[in-house]
């Protein structure tokens, strides 16, 4: 029998021969040495599990621990080891856009990354922007699962992205826009929600003072947002 050439042919040929118990002992041991491999299978099955912590709060121990293994003895992350990190939290939410990922565990663990980024900012180079795609992949990411979601956590997730716009730090590190995006989108049809994401607009240019340029990008926002919603 001719032997597959392609990687995926290879793996299924490999899985095919094993046996139950091999490939437990594999995946126990390949979760113990590797940190990436373990965070994906933690948030890959995390409905087999019954811990009573509050899901956002291990996401957010789950980034910081992250975070701090490519921090060097300073705590600052070196531009190559900025790549490693954001690779490694890309493919956390490649694991959370599974469809057999819980959608409990993809909202919370994007709300995780959206609050760690600020933070973020201040230990690690980012001249390669790596902070707003992985906003832009973050927000992707609760817009693909926000339909699926009960109305009552569509209400709470609208609410707590709100809250987080509200937040100067996003729009100091230019991280609001993808924020906004989502606002934006499910507020389309109701009117409660534009009006409170108005009034929030009118609070953050109330904070504005003398920065010109502040003042007129949240007055294009706002103006953005009412053509948006008229169309």
């Amino acid at each position: 029998m001719q032997k597959p050439t392609t990687r995926q042919g290879q793996i299924e040929l490999i899985i095919q021969q094993l046996s139950h118990t091999q490939l437990r002992e594999f995946v126990r041991e390949k979760a113990l040495q590797d940190s990436d491999f373990r965070d994906t299978l933690l948030i890959c099955f995390a409905d087999l599990l019954s811990s009573k912590e509050p899901v956002e709060a291990k996401y957010q121990q789950m980034l910081a621990d992250m975070i701090k293994r490519h921090a060097n003895a300073d705590g600052f992350i070196h531009i190559a080891s900025a790549q490693k990190l954001v690779d490694s939290i890309r493919q956390l939410l490649d694991a959370a856009r599974k469809a057999t990922t819980p959608t409990r565990e993809t909202t919370d663990l994007c709300l995780a990354v959206i609050t760690a980024l600020p933070a973020l900012a201040d230990k690690m180079d980012d001249t390669e922007n790596h902070l707003y795609v992985l906003m832009r992949t973050t927000c992707t990411t609760l817009w693909e699962c926000y339909s699926v979601l009960p109305e009552m956590r569509q209400n709470e997730l609208f609410e707590r992205i709100l809250h987080e716009y509200a937040q100067p730090i996003y729009l100091d590190l230019d991280l609001d826009s993808a924020l906004l995006s989502l606002l934006k989108d499910w507020a389309k049809t109701n009117k409660t929600r534009q009006t409170a994401c108005l009034r929030q607009l009118e609070q953050l240019l109330k904070t504005t003072h003398n920065d010109h340029w502040r003042k007129n990008y949240l007055l294009e926002q706002t103006n953005a947002l009412l053509a948006f919603w008229k169309n």
